[in-house]
């Protein structure tokens, strides 16, 4: 069972970084072996370069999203924090000169 989890996430790595380049050289090995037909090879060349983009943004999304979780469990400031006690120093140091 764990192989075939790792096989299925390696798998799942290896759509993420398939090339315009690497999906061609696959499908000329399909081909090669009878499991497609060369009618076939461009629309199945797109399909996988787009799976791949597809899945790199949803794990950039993935990885985007558990980086902001992160952070908000560890409390830290956000820019937004900063710009505004930024804003409210420059303010306060306005009146602070003008007095």
């Amino acid at each position: 069972m764990r192989d075939l989890i790792e096989r299925g996430f390696l798998i799942g790595l290896g759509a993420l970084t398939l090339t315009r380049e690497k999906a061609e050289k696959i499908v000329e090995d399909l081909i090669k072996r009878g499991e497609v037909r060369r009618e076939e090879a461009k629309d199945l060349v797109d399909k996988l370069v787009e799976k791949g983009q597809e899945g790199r943004l949803a794990l950039r999304k993935l990885i985007d999203t558990e980086v902001q979780r992160a952070i908000s469990r560890m409390n830290l400031a956000t820019r937004k924090d900063i710009e505004e006690l930024t804003k409210e120093i420059e303010s306060l140091t306005k009146k602070l000169e003008s007095k």
